[in-house]
């Protein structure tokens, strides 16, 4: 008895499991943007209390706890903001990111304020929640995190679907 079927040779791919790919896929994003906050950050932190320091403030992180986890926030953001569209973010998940420091550090000073947290210990505070408060959105968003990095934007979304179906949208 033949058979008419022929029989091609392909490389082996290994296939990872869907969840343990994405899961993967969702850390490395994390791991990402840590680096990208803290190697642009840091050395944006330092220059800015170097500088508040040359003017006269040689301690403000003991002289204003609050305004330096605010200045704080808003650095760190400023890094992120740029890596994420550098890697072709839209502009609202990038937004939503980035934000994210800013957010932290009003929440910190507020409860710094209320008497809830010492203000002597804002800045570790900040310090340490940084990475792990951009958690949340990513959790918003799970498909735009647990994917390639090609997925990231609005043209290469649109990229599959014919013209007609997307001309309303604006790139």
């Amino acid at each position: 008895m033949a058979t008419d079927t022929e029989q091609v040779s392909s490389p082996r791919k290994v296939q990872i499991p869907g969840v343990v790919a994405r899961a993967g896929y969702f850390i490395w994003h994390l791991l990402e943007m840590c680096l990208a906050m803290c190697i642009g950050g840091i050395p944006l932190i330092l220059l800015f209390f170097i500088g508040a320091a040359k003017i006269g403030y040689p301690d403000l992180f003991q002289q204003s706890p609050e305004l330096s986890v605010l200045v704080m926030g808003i650095i760190l953001s400023l890094p992120m903001t740029a890596w994420m569209r550098f890697r072709g973010h839209e502009w609202r998940p990038t937004l939503e990111m980035a934000s994210t420091t800013i957010i932290l550090a009003i929440l910190l000073v507020g409860l710094g304020w209320l008497g809830i947290l010492a203000k002597t210990s804002l800045i570790e505070r900040m310090r340490t929640l940084a990475c792990p408060v951009m958690i949340i959105p990513m959790l918003f968003r799970l498909n735009l995190y647990t994917g390639h990095h090609a997925s990231h934007s609005r043209r290469d979304t649109y990229a599959a679907i014919p013209a007609e179906e997307h001309s309303h949208h604006v790139s």
